[in-house]
């Protein structure tokens, strides 16, 4: 039987093995909320809650990473909850982000 990681189309970074600290800003109309970036793909991301977090509904919302020189290309990133445990939800990009994984990486650490 295939693992969950086996089943994913997209390979993630895991932010934590480099000891990075970024932080994303998520956007859904009014609501605004910070969290930190666990591990990204280019197909999604892995987020852990910062701070308080409005609940927000069901539809898209846009992401982008604070503090990386990329040109605006993880900016302003449409996707959707797919997932929430603990103090960690899950988006999915709407469009996957379109760079090389290395190219990626290199961006966010």
């Amino acid at each position: 039987m295939e693992t969950h990681e086996e089943r994913r189309k997209y390979v993630r970074i895991q932010l934590c093995a480099y000891g990075i600290e970024t932080v994303c800003v998520i956007v859904q109309g009014a609501k605004r909320c910070k969290l930190g970036l666990v591990d990204i793909s280019s197909g999604g991301a892995r987020l852990k809650v910062l701070e308080s977090v409005a609940e927000f509904a069901d539809s898209p919302l846009t992401l982008s990473l604070q503090g990386v020189h990329d040109g605006g290309r993880l900016q302003n990133l449409s996707a959707m909850i797919r997932w929430k445990a603990g103090q960690e939800i899950g988006v999915q990009f709407l469009q996957p982000v379109e760079m090389a994984l290395s190219e990626l990486q290199g961006l966010i650490s």
